[in-house]
């Protein structure tokens, strides 16, 4: 069952994405770790180069299936600037921004606790 985009979903119906009927809790999950954490795609996206929130936005999309729309990035960059997570600079009029040293940790650790969670979720399915 793949979910294409998460912005798709509504956890108050079970929706069909391509031919799949997606389950609510499921949908519900998609839209919590997508959406919702946008602050790790826009880690994992600035890891790779810096970016301005136009082009994170779209590479989010691209990459990940999350749609954050037009605000939502500038948000979460500036949360994430205030925390010292990344840091910007002016370039050929756009505010451009990168991930600091502060910031791979973050993105380490959260995709560590994504990873962990998942190791002992599918234990469960061995058993």
């Amino acid at each position: 069952m793949e979910v294409k985009n998460a912005n798709d979903i509504d956890n108050s119906v079970a929706l069909d994405i391509g031919t799949v009927a997606i389950p609510k809790p499921l949908a519900r999950l998609a839209r919590k770790i997508g959406i919702e954490n946008l602050w790790l795609y826009v880690l994992a996206e600035l890891s790779r180069g810096d970016s301005y929130p136009y082009e994170l936005a779209k590479a989010i999309e691209r990459d990940f299936g999350v749609k954050p729309g037009k605000v939502l990035p500038y948000v979460v960059l500036s949360k994430l600037e205030e925390e010292g997570f990344v840091e910007s600079y002016n370039r050929e009029r756009r505010r451009y921004y990168k991930i600091t040293e502060q910031g791979r940790r973050l993105l380490k650790e959260g995709v560590g606790y994504i990873r962990g969670l998942a190791d002992k979720l599918d234990s469960y399915l061995e058993s």
